[in-house]
């Protein structure tokens, strides 16, 4: 896959500009990358906004292969794991995926992904796959109402580098984890990068029922396995990982 970044000193999101690209014949690899995000989107209709220099905010348009449309579902965790991966290799310091799209460094959330689907005649014709990384101090609101505890790269790890470079080296890495994506290869490369793995935490149902389970690790079908407390195994298909406090298991 070749990339080719398209370069924006604002937009309202990202997400939005790739996908009406894509609508228009834009080719597989795209990159839309703003300096100011003014409207983005995070996963349940949360805000993500980004400001020029303190955040990367970027989409990549992919147009899935046959052997992709039974793993479509795996595009949010390829672009979480490619930053959890670059910031890695960048830094040295560990970075986990929340399931399924926040990536953590020391248990604060520093990236959110999105993935958002483009439909033709009822089939997915393109997938957009929007990536937000808070790079410096001030990437964004403190003052925000969050249900995770924010940082970003730099307050965590020390490192600081250009958001460009920055980018194409999550890019890389999505560029390699693309060619597991339909295999069992990239469920345990998902797992070995699993936050709260082993541990007990709280978690928050599609209906808002929260109770506690142990995280056992992500299922073929990128659900969530757990354990209750009476150690029955579920899977969530949507729920969001809490705060709380946790204890090996």
């Amino acid at each position: 896959m070749k990339f080719q970044v398209y370069r924006f000193e604002e937009v309202d999101s990202s997400n939005d500009v790739a996908l009406q690209e894509a609508r228009t014949g834009a080719e597989e690899g795209l990159v839309v990358w703003a300096q100011r995000q003014t409207r983005g989107r995070g996963q349940k209709n949360h805000s993500w906004e980004s400001h020029s220099r303190s955040s990367l905010t970027f989409s990549v348009l992919f147009r899935p292969a046959q052997g992709e449309f039974s793993v479509l579902g795996r595009f949010t965790a390829l672009g979480a794991l490619a930053v959890a991966q670059a910031v890695q290799a960048k830094t040295g310091c560990v970075a986990q995926v929340k399931w399924p799209n926040d990536v953590l460094v020391n248990g604060k959330k520093i990236c959110g992904v999105l993935a958002e689907t483009d439909l033709q005649a009822g089939n997915t014709s393109a997938i957009v796959v929007g990536v937000g990384v808070n790079l410096l101090p001030g990437a964004f609101d403190a003052n925000a109402a969050m249900n995770y505890p924010a940082s970003d790269v730099f307050s965590e790890t020390g490192f600081e580098e250009d958001t460009e470079t920055f980018m194409w080296a999550i890019l890389e890495e999505m560029q390699a984890l693309r060619g597991l994506l339909p295999d069992d290869a990239f469920i345990q490369a998902w797992n070995s990068s699993l936050a709260f793995k082993g541990e007990i935490r709280r978690i928050r149902n599609h209906k808002g029922e929260t109770g506690l389970f142990r995280l056992l690790g992500v299922h073929l079908d990128g659900s969530l396995l757990v354990e209750d407390t009476n150690g029955q195994q579920l899977l969530f298909q949507s729920a969001e990982v809490l705060p709380s406090s946790s204890s090996s298991v």
